[in-house]
């Protein structure tokens, strides 16, 4: 095959050109010149034109083929909008363009759709010629037999007519038509016996259009014949004087889409993309298939077996949800799997356990043809070994990671990762997402991955074997560059929730892994080299400095740890490292002290848990993950950019480990260990000590709260109860001893996942106020905080005769109940005098 330049009006497009020349034409080489023997071409001319017609014909390539038996086809009920929108192309109901491209990710059931428009056309007496490509097939996996067979079933649509005469006539004047350019076997076999015929129709204006259809385009093996499969197509559209449509359907492969992208094609075709599709209808209709075809499994299974019958709702619609999710809009995953459980030699129930890791797999996999594909694809990259190191990225990084950052990590030329996936664009989608926050510069790129069960084949060493990933540990050959990559990020202008900080998060989401993993000498020594101070440095006091404490600082200490772990001669490492960013840290701290809000964050978490006034607040579900220093309801700003930068609000709570193995007990973060070892050191400076001051203004915020109608106050005060005289604190489930965590914990398990209810909220400022008093010095606002609360007529009822007119506060049914918490209010009215008591005795 060659590919010979030819132009039409100056527009240079490519010919295909079937072999002239070859050893079994009879070519004879001597001395530069060559000798052509012609017994071949004897044989062809001495041949009756219909003779040569059906010989050039590839016959597994037709639609009605009896070399498939089973010919994938839409199931009923689905794919409804799309077929509908491609018949009324077909039949010119809609204005359109002559070609329409449909193309979509392997396994989207593209060919299925072609065969279901075949269908459809042969119900509505649509004239029509096929050609269905097929890699894995000689006779029909190259350009050759294309026009041949399109000629062939446009010969048998119109019987006895001038189509048959042109068609017969082109090949018995040229009876070697079969070799020539196909420009020329579309513009002999296609078009002139079309055009003779519809001119002598009456009314061509309305006559049923002829539809070529040409499946698999992707399939022909060569790539240069796919261009030149286009070009004729385009050259056809553009000689003819009459309708013709051509419908083409294939993957979006780069030299295919290349070739509709050019100002040749570009402004004639239609392009249909499956994988634009409404998702939600693409898995509504596998949800249909899968539903109709587990339906017909269980009927066929339960009337032939002797045994159990299956359960009468299997398999479920959870499973069926949970399938169709996987198949992630490709109705191949969701076939494979119906071939595979609907096998007469097992059961139907048993195979499915297979496909859902619920049962090991003994004999066949279920997604051996899966695999077959996937394999396939991966073995056209041109450079394998990147492309599966960019799918590592990945694989390991939520939301996903842009090109140019992905260049930058890994050290590629610019523009290379979309060079890489050029040839696999039956898998992955090269994805740029319109933003108008774009418009001044390029948007970035995107891989998308479009099978879901992708990166299963690659993390299941069996199946992908020479492409496995290693789902729990490939990160580690990454750690080295993002190290690299932030160190050029030292800069003001770097922020970790923009696509540049994509790195930070993959960091951030894999550290904790080097618990099972050998370190080497090269990670050691950039972990012991990275600039903390300078790249932490640009962002102090900012909305940046906490995003980038929670993506990176806190799971590089936590790396610290592991290493200094692992072997106590590489604690130098993290001591070093502490030193660095410990001048960091208590800058930061010093924002604490001069906000009323920030100073309580930091007061509860420097006694968090300490003791059972100051609780972690924790919500069930999350229990094990995080607590929270003081209820929502407390923090006037709700925002991220509430200055809590050294993060104190949230407490992270990790796994305690023995040997590398997880333990039932759980420990405080080490960063927040950390920055609690920092603020008990007597050594630091004066400025930032946890003393009587910043205990003050926590107790200021905490009275505010009871005061201004954040909590309905009890309307009486508590009246003396001998029987609660020596009771310690009140009775309250929600309030429990974790011994767990850190040797031992005080939890508050509340309702919400952050804010507290009216009971919860006054249940804890009663415990915090009683708690943090006796640890404050003398203030004139506190000491008037104090006096205001146990003033008599805070503590009458609204309705009393007495109470100013304009008192502040709310209707009595308002308040809590009169008897709510006697032991805690008892115990804040004994603190309220101690305090009251000690100050006056220092004026």
């Amino acid at each position: 095959m060659s590919l010979v330049t030819t132009s039409r009006g100056g527009v240079p497009y490519p010919s295909y050109v079937a072999p002239m020349i070859s050893s079994r034409q009879g070519v004879l080489v001597t001395g530069g010149q060559f000798t052509q023997h012609y017994h071949v071409q004897t044989s062809v001319v001495n041949k009756a034109p219909i003779d040569i017609l059906t010989d050039a014909v590839a016959t597994s390539a037709l639609h009605d083929s009896g070399a498939s038996f089973d010919k994938p086809k839409c199931h009923p009920r689905t794919r409804v909008k799309i077929l509908e929108d491609i018949m009324r192309w077909i039949l010119g109901e809609e204005a359109g363009k002559q070609i329409m491209w449909l193309y979509g990710a392997a396994g989207c059931g593209k060919s299925a759709i072609a065969q279901s428009i075949v269908e459809s056309c042969i119900e509505r007496g649509v004239l029509l010629a096929s050609f269905f490509f097929n890699r894995s097939d000689s006779t029909r996996n190259h350009a050759g037999p294309l026009v041949a067979t399109l000629a062939y079933q446009l010969y048998c649509c119109f019987p006895e007519t001038e189509v048959q005469t042109e068609i017969l006539s082109a090949i018995k004047k040229d009876s070697l038509i079969f070799k020539k350019t196909l420009q020329q076997q579309f513009a002999a076999l296609i078009i002139q016996p079309l055009r003779t015929y519809f001119s002598k129709v009456q009314s061509t204006q309305h006559h049923v259009p002829f539809l070529i259809i040409i499946d698999g385009l992707d399939e022909c093996t060569d790539r240069t014949a796919q261009k030149a499969i286009l070009t004729a197509l385009a050259d056809s559209v553009r000689i003819a004087d009459f309708r013709i449509p051509i419908f083409v359907v294939s993957r979006p492969e780069h030299d295919i889409k290349l070739s509709f992208s050019s100002k040749y094609l570009k402004d004639i075709h239609t392009p249909l993309s499956l994988d634009l599709e409404d998702g939600s209808d693409a898995d509504s209709d596998i949800r249909l298939y899968l539903f109709d075809r587990f339906a017909e499994i269980k009927d066929d299974f339960d009337n032939r077996t002797t045994g159990r019958k299956l359960v009468q709702d299997w398999p479920g619609d959870q499973v069926i949800e949970t399938l169709a999710r996987k198949a992630s809009g490709q109705f191949i995953y969701a076939a494979i799997i119906v071939r595979y459980v609907e096998s007469t030699r097992h059961r139907p129930d048993h195979r499915l356990d297979i496909v859902l890791n619920l049962r090991p797999v003994n004999g066949d996999h279920p997604f051996a043809e899966l695999d077959s594909l996937y394999t396939m694809i991966l073995e056209s990259a041109l450079n394998i070994e990147k492309v599966l190191s960019v799918l590592t990225l990945n694989s390991m990084h939520f939301p996903r990671m842009c090109f140019s950052v992905i260049e930058k990590l890994l050290s590629y030329d610019e523009g290379e990762v979309e060079t890489l996936f050029f040839d696999m664009g039956a898998l992955v989608q090269i994805d740029r997402p319109r933003n108008p926050s774009y418009d001044l510069e390029p948007s970035p790129t995107y891989l998308r991955i479009l099978h879901a069960s992708f990166f299963e084949y690659l993390f299941d060493a069996a199946r992908s074997k020479q492409f496995h990933i290693d789902e729990e540990y490939g990160f580690i050959r990454y750690v080295i560059p993002t190290f690299q990559y932030l160190v050029s990020c030292c800069s003001s202008s770097f922020d970790p929730d923009s696509d540049e900080g994509a790195p930070i998060h993959c960091f951030g989401l894999n550290a904790y892994k080097f618990r099972w993993c050998t370190i080497d000498p090269e990670i050691r020594d950039a972990v012991f080299s990275f600039p903390l101070k300078e790249f932490l440095g640009p962002h102090t006091g900012t909305y940046i400095y906490r995003r980038l404490i929670d993506y990176f600082v806190s799971p590089f200490m936590e790396l610290l740890e592991i290493i200094a772990l692992k072997d106590s001669s590489w604690s130098y490492i993290r001591d070093h490292q502490l030193r660095v960013i410990r001048p960091s840290l208590m800058q930061q701290v010093e924002g604490y002290f001069n906000n009323d809000t920030l100073a309580l964050i930091l007061v509860l978490f420097y006694h968090l848990g300490s003791h059972r006034f100051v609780p972690g607040l924790n919500h069930p579900p999350f229990h094990e993950r995080f607590v929270v220093t003081l209820p929502f309801n407390l923090i006037p700003s709700r925002d991220e950019d509430d200055g809590d930068i050294l993060h104190l609000f949230h407490i992270w709570i990790m796994p305690e480990y023995r040997d590398n193995i997880e333990t039932v007990a759980r420990r405080y973060h080490p960063y927040h260990d950390y920055v609690r070892e920092l603020l008990r050191d007597p050594d630091h400076s004066n400025k930032c000590a946890v003393g009587p001051k910043v205990h003050e203004k926590a107790a200021l915020v905490c009275f505010k709260a009871l005061a201004n109608g954040m909590v309905p106050v009890p309307t009486f005060p508590c009246r003396k109860n001998d029987a609660i005289a020596t009771v310690t604190d009140d009775a309250y489930p929600k309030l429990i001893f974790n011994a767990s965590i850190d040797g031992g914990q005080w939890h508050f398990e509340n309702a919400g996942e952050f804010e507290c209810d009216d009971e919860e909220l006054y249940f804890l400022l009663l415990g915090y106020v009683i708690f943090l008093l006796p640890r404050c010095g003398r203030s004139d606002v506190l000491i008037a905080a104090c006096e205001e609360y146990r003033a008599p007529n805070i503590n009458q009822p609204p309705d009393d005769p007495f109470q100013p007119q304009d008192s502040p506060f709310p209707p009595e049914e308002f308040f809590l109940p009169d008897d709510l918490f006697p032991v805690r209010r008892r115990l804040l009215d004994e603190e309220i005098n101690n305090y009251l008591a000690r100050v006056s005795s220092t004026s």
